[in-house]
């Protein structure tokens, strides 16, 4: 059996020993087949406790191995270990790497730029439209948009790779054949289409509270950059911006109203360095990347009419009202209905409930 299979077995144990136990006897014995074939007595004296030796000692058979392999087939399910060339190259670098990856999908190999998009799980209406509309046209452009397919801002930014016909992976807490959040089943299967569902965690594991901080080292570790469109001053978002400064990745945020208790994380880390995010060609200008041919939706909104540019340049992030729009325009209420009627058609404007109005992109 190839060293990928003894890798494998180490990485079914991360739920129990977790990676930086398993990585500190990976130094020790220099492979994972050695941990396999060590004697009782080896293993005993890295002083493992007596829950580690029974965990380490319980499954160090061949058929455990085989039985793992056959529910991964089943499942659709791929392993790379961190010896493997096709494993995320950003990833082997940082303190604490993952023993290997479980996927299902494609893991994207031949697309080498990938940012990573995250923010709270409960965050507004800007937020969310942030995320949306950075998202679309850097996976337009041909960037990997990385996240955790968590509520809010995750899952957003996984939406909107997609409506940029890009890819996008998701790295979860749980095993990649868990479904987290359920509501997220529709999502999880388009994102297999276009990319794939990540996981340092093998088949079965359920989402546990201790593994989220785990998981959000792999996504700002396969990444070049962080971007966190909305987070509150002690939200758990701030714990990822902590890992990429550690693991040495660019940190970038999307500037917040100084009044909004949801943008005083983002506006801190801005103060405190970070690179501000104000549309998505200030992500390619951080992350030093060549700015590809322009989307369709700067095309458009080059083609814009007078009164319909007049009315998208009072667009923002904030919802306006209709009233507010007439007021600042001046447009006839009519007219006014059908520019944005148009707006919306194209992409470029998002109607909220109350006749309210956001930009698009």
């Amino acid at each position: 059996m190839n060293d990928d299979i003894y890798m494998l077995w180490l990485s079914s144990m991360i739920p129990q020993l977790g990676s930086r136990k398993l990585n500190t006897l990976l130094g020790e014995f220099e492979s994972a087949r050695n941990i396999f074939n060590a004697t009782h007595t080896e293993l005993r004296f890295q002083k493992l406790t007596p829950h580690a030796l029974a965990t380490i000692t319980a499954n160090r058979d061949f058929e455990y191995i085989e039985s793992m392999l056959t529910r991964m087939n089943e499942l659709g399910m791929a392993y790379l270990s961190r010896d493997n060339p096709r494993f995320p190259s950003l990833l082997k670098e940082i303190p604490d790497p993952p023993i290997g990856i479980f996927f299902i999908g494609d893991l994207p190999a031949v697309i080498p730029n990938k940012v990573a998009i995250i923010g709270s799980r409960k965050c507004s209406e800007y937020g969310l439209m942030s995320a949306q509309v950075i998202a679309k046209p850097l996976a337009a452009a041909g960037l990997v948009i990385v996240s955790g397919m968590a509520r809010g801002v995750d899952s957003i930014a996984h939406r909107g790779a997609l409506e940029g016909g890009g890819k996008t992976i998701a790295v979860l807490g749980c095993g990649a054949d868990i479904c987290y959040p359920a509501e997220n089943k529709n999502l999880r299967e388009e994102i297999i289409k276009n990319g794939c569902i990540l996981s340092e965690y093998p088949p079965g594991t359920r989402p546990m509270p201790a593994f989220f901080p785990a998981r959000n080292r792999i996504i700002s570790g396969m990444s070049q950059g962080v971007l966190v469109t909305e987070a509150s001053k002690k939200s758990g978002t701030l714990i990822t911006v902590d890992q990429a400064i550690e693991q040495g990745r660019e940190v970038l945020a999307v500037p917040g109203n100084i009044s909004s208790r949801l943008s005083t994380g983002t506006n801190s880390l801005i103060r405190d360095g970070a690179f501000p995010v104000m549309e998505y060609t200030d992500v390619l200008y951080a992350l030093k990347i060549e700015q590809q041919e322009q989307p369709e939706t700067k095309k458009q909104r080059q083609n814009l009419a007078p009164e319909e540019k007049q009315v998208y340049d009072n667009l923002t992030f904030d919802a306006i009202s209709f009233d507010m729009l007439h007021n600042v325009t001046g447009i006839d209420p009519g007219q006014l209905h059908l520019i944005c009627m148009g707006l919306e058609l194209k992409g470029l404007a998002r109607k909220l409930p109350g006749a309210r109005y956001i930009k698009g992109v």
